[in-house]
């Protein structure tokens, strides 16, 4: 992995093609599962990595700090990742305009539905960072558990453990990421 890091801190249009490529698919296998659980979709994920993967060539990092340069990685993709569902729900709600009055546009419900919808991107931010600090059996058991919808039987097959040890693991790393999550949370009010 920390090869590919090294390929990013360097000119990428001047490595040769399988580098580039294997920079590309490095970075797409490090990103992947963090963006499908935004967007729920494979096809939107791919094209997401594709513009995130751009910007970062575009920016050139110069962060000689490998878990600088993961952190800095991820937030380029779920900010494209939000980027991309801004204009995907802008445009959904430009198409309904026609049948919603100007003044309707401009009332307290709009003005509250964009409050929330703030709230909401805050939060989803705070539950990746949270996710972020799990250690990777945590990360992995709720992935395969809430995104990839298998049950105790299959992760205990996958992992090699019985079905009662791979519940108990999910409710530890829901815990954990309840702890993690809720300790932003209020690290965040207490800002306000």
């Amino acid at each position: 992995m920390e090869q590919w890091l090294s390929f990013l801190q360097r000119k990428f249009q001047h490595l040769d093609r399988s580098s580039q490529e294997m920079t590309y698919q490095s970075y797409r296998d490090f990103i992947y599962r963090d963006i499908y659980f935004l967007l729920q979709n494979h096809e939107l994920t791919e094209d997401v990595i594709q513009e995130s993967f751009l910007k970062v060539i575009a920016s050139s990092p110069t962060s000689k700090n490998a878990a600088n340069m993961k952190a800095w990685l991820k937030k380029i993709a779920r900010n494209t990742a939000y980027d991309y569902l801004r204009k995907h729900k802008k445009y959904q709600y430009l198409s309904n305009l026609e049948s919603i009055e100007e003044k309707e546009l401009f009332s307290s419900e709009a003005e509250t539905a964009v409050a929330d919808q703030v709230e909401e991107q805050i939060r989803d931010e705070m539950l990746h960072e949270a996710l972020d600090q799990l250690n990777a059996r945590y990360r992995n058991v709720l992935f395969r558990y809430y995104v990839e919808d298998k049950s105790h039987r299959e992760l205990a097959r996958e992992l090699g453990i019985s079905e009662q040890a791979s519940a108990q693991l999910l409710v530890r790393a829901r815990k954990k990421l309840r702890y993690y999550f809720c300790k932003r949370w209020v690290d965040r009010e207490e800002k306000r």
